[in-house]
């Protein structure tokens, strides 16, 4: 069984350093968009990991 701290933080880590390429290559209001739908699909993934917490 994968530890799935490890699992889901390098592909949060590896997200991350997507979304950095990309901001690197947009305008200042493609950025503002992005941003917005990044912080919606963030506080998404962070209600996902709390509910999956092992107590």
């Amino acid at each position: 069984m994968k530890n799935s701290g490890y699992y889901t933080g390098s592909l949060f880590v590896r997200e991350l350093e997507r979304l950095k390429e990309e901001y690197i290559q947009l305008d200042l209001d493609d950025m503002k968009v992005m941003m917005k739908e990044d912080i919606l699909l963030l506080e998404k993934a962070m209600n996902v990991l709390r509910k999956n917490k092992v107590y």
